[in-house]
């Protein structure tokens, strides 16, 4: 019985952020972390040199802040990756589409909104009445601007 070689990632489990990218990444957060506390701390040498100047404190603190945030971000990034990778491989193309067959022929446990088929009218008499109420009104006002709109003088005005 032969024994296959083992890969880096089964003979290193969780081995992922040492891989030589995210060594990288590492050494790249790290110079950013250290570039911009340095740069708060020139923010605060100014502000001590303008006898406590706050714009200049205020800016010191943002650097600060800036850093603290780029380690929390590079920590999440890794801690996802290592979370993908645990899961395993992403599921292929053929296998989604075949969850989503399944999806659509199992019955909906909930209930969908159903549109209308017809825009047939109810048969409301209060809404018809008050529809051809509305009709009147935009007819009586519609022929009450074109007699006002000619030359009749006073046909035009109602009293």
């Amino acid at each position: 019985m032969t024994q296959i070689p083992l890969t880096y990632r089964e003979r290193v489990p969780g081995a992922l952020p040492l891989r030589p990218r995210w060594v990288a990444g590492h050494l790249l957060v790290l110079a950013l972390v250290v570039t911009m506390v340095l740069l708060g701390r020139w923010q605060l040498i100014v502000s001590d040199r303008k006898h406590f100047d706050i714009q200049n404190f205020g800016y010191a603190l943002q650097w600060w802040a800036f850093s603290i945030f780029a380690v929390l971000m590079w920590v999440r990034v890794v801690r996802d990756a290592v979370r993908r990778e645990a899961r395993g491989p992403a599921p292929s193309l053929a296998s989604q589409q075949a969850e989503a067959a399944a999806e659509q022929a199992a019955p909906v446990a909930y209930r969908r909104y159903v549109p209308p088929q017809s825009v047939e009218p109810i048969g409301d008499a209060v809404q018809a009445d008050y529809n051809d109420y509305l009709a009147r009104l935009h007819d009586v006002a519609r022929g009450s601007a074109h007699e006002s709109a000619g030359d009749n003088g006073d046909k035009g005005v109602r009293r």
